[in-house]
């Protein structure tokens, strides 16, 4: 009993752990108008299987991240500071290109096919629209810290992390999922107006993270 007990315990405060530092960061709430917008022209029925993947793919990716994201940064000599400076160019784009599209008409709405939202399950949706380079820096601090645990201890922290980043994920699945409703009673100005403001939003932050990324590359450089 004191055994199962040590094991909730430790469970337990990683699983708050976890919660705590990445839900903010994640934010499926204010992710999903841009899940909107990058997925016009879909089905309702489309954009709940690409939300459904998209929580899969980022549990997988954090998970990923946790047991394997420090072995392999130290493998390839990447810093954490580099993975901030890709991502945050890579959402700046995204949202630029959000920024200045224009309405779509029922030719591009026709050519926008099953496999092409398909295609973008993982990316952009899932890496770095959803799961961002602070939530992989977050992923790989995690797993370097659990890595010099013992196995005892490892288990029930491993564990923790994984029920944390699973609820996380189920949110995305459900803010994704029901954004199409939120479209519906926006209407289409209204729609215009939370895509082009998130976008606004969605470049800002990567403005933030790539200022992150390239502050921490000068500091190396002095």
């Amino acid at each position: 009993m004191v055994a199962e007990n040590g094991f909730l315990a430790g469970m337990g405060s990683i699983t708050a752990y976890v919660l705590t530092a990445l839900l903010p960061l994640v934010n499926p709430i204010g992710c999903a108008p841009v899940f909107l917008s990058l997925t016009e022209g879909a089905t309702h029925g489309e954009r709940w299987t690409l939300a459904r993947k998209v929580a899969l793919d980022g549990f997988l990716l954090l998970m990923g991240t946790v047991v394997f994201g420090g072995l392999v940064i130290r493998f390839f000599g990447i810093q954490v500071a580099h993975v901030e400076v890709a991502g945050g160019l890579v959402i700046f784009y995204t949202a630029w290109e959000m920024l200045k599209g224009e309405a779509s008409d029922d030719g591009d709405a026709a050519r926008n096919t099953k496999k092409d939202f398909h295609a973008m399950a993982f990316f952009p949706l899932t890496l770095p629209i959803t799961i961002g380079p602070g939530c992989l820096a977050v992923g790989i601090a995690l797993g370097s810290r659990l890595g010099h645990q013992s196995l005892r201890g490892m288990i029930p922290a491993y564990a923790g992390a994984g029920v944390a980043i699973l609820a996380v994920m189920a949110s995305v699945w459900v803010s994704y999922g029901f954004a199409a409703v939120v479209l519906r009673r926006l209407g289409p100005t209204g729609t215009t107006v939370v895509t082009k403001l998130s976008a606004f939003v969605l470049m800002a932050i990567g403005v933030e993270i790539l200022w992150d990324g390239l502050a921490e590359l000068i500091k190396t450089l002095g």
